[in-house]
């Protein structure tokens, strides 16, 4: 792992009956993503099997790159519309964020993991 990635890991709880306009929401921001976040290094879509809960595993190259996906196109037109069909139930941020990155995540109520040791290869 790089000493600037940052890692996150995001939980959300599908609404019933929203499972399609879910995916169709996730779909168009993983494009948009794709197309406008260089930095945004891996952006990562799991779900269960009962199709009812989703696990988000997102890598930026560094903070900046997760202030700049925050504060993307595709966060302010695209995320409250994901948001109103699921919950996010948790968030997990693995790294070393800066402190303006620190403040953003905290009013998410996200958990912070700082990078102690270990390699990638």
């Amino acid at each position: 792992m790089e000493h600037n990635q940052v890692h996150i890991r995001a939980e959300f709880f599908i609404k019933e009956g929203k499972m399609e306009e879910y995916k169709n929401l996730v779909q168009d921001m993983s494009r948009a993503v794709e197309a406008n976040e260089p930095d945004t290094l891996g952006y990562h879509f799991y779900l269960n099997k009962d199709e009812t809960k989703c696990i988000v595993h997102e890598t930026y190259a560094n903070s900046e790159a997760v202030l700049a996906h925050n504060n993307s196109v595709a966060s302010q037109t695209i995320l409250p519309k994901i948001f109103s069909v699921s919950k996010i139930s948790r968030i997990e941020v693995y790294g070393n964020p800066s402190e303006e990155l620190q403040k953003v995540l905290k009013s998410f109520g996200s958990q912070t993991y700082n990078l102690f040791t270990g390699f990638s290869r």
